[in-house]
């Protein structure tokens, strides 16, 4: 069974031709131009892109099948998504935050330090939190801490730096 990547969410309609505005969960919003078809958490459909265009940081979608407001309006506040065919293939040591959300932290003498709770992207670089038990650490996604990723595995090593843990 496929899974679902979720690539944004529906926030509001666009005028009163069915139009939607969704907030990208996605590095590159303009991904969207690539895109024939999503898929809508609403019905489970896959729905054709007719139009879209880009205004403060929101997608703007015509899709196949949504009209008018009316019909519009019952999608507000529900994902779209698409099929891991549908993604781009990553430059070498790039990952999706999907891929590393869950993913279990040993550090480079092998102890386990926990597993991915959430990425935060900061605009510098990301930031991973870490949750093992009680406790809670953020670790910087830099070349100097994460040594290696091993998407198959489901394990990244990381090196840890004086402080890093406290």
């Amino acid at each position: 069974m496929k899974e679902y990547i979720k690539v944004g969410k529906i926030v509001n309609t666009h005028g009163v031709k069915g139009c939607v505005k969704c907030l990208p969960l996605t590095d590159d919003m303009e991904r969207f131009d690539e895109l024939e078809y999503i898929y809508t958490e609403k019905d489970d459909k896959k729905r054709k892109i007719s139009n879209v265009w880009y205004r403060n940081n929101l997608v703007y979608l015509q899709l196949e099948g949504i009209n008018d407001i009316n019909v519009a309006e019952t999608f507000k506040n529900t994902s779209i998504s698409i099929f891991e065919d549908q993604l781009r293939e990553l430059p070498k040591d790039s990952y999706y935050l999907f891929d590393l959300e869950g993913m279990e932290v040993y550090s480079t003498d092998g102890k386990y330090i926990g597993k991915i709770s959430v990425v935060y992207q900061t605009g510098a670089n990301d930031v991973y939190e870490i949750i093992n038990k009680n406790e809670s650490f953020l670790i910087p996604a830099v070349k100097d801490v994460v040594k290696e990723v091993r998407l198959e595995e489901n394990k990244m090593i990381i090196h840890i730096i004086e402080g890093l843990l406290e």
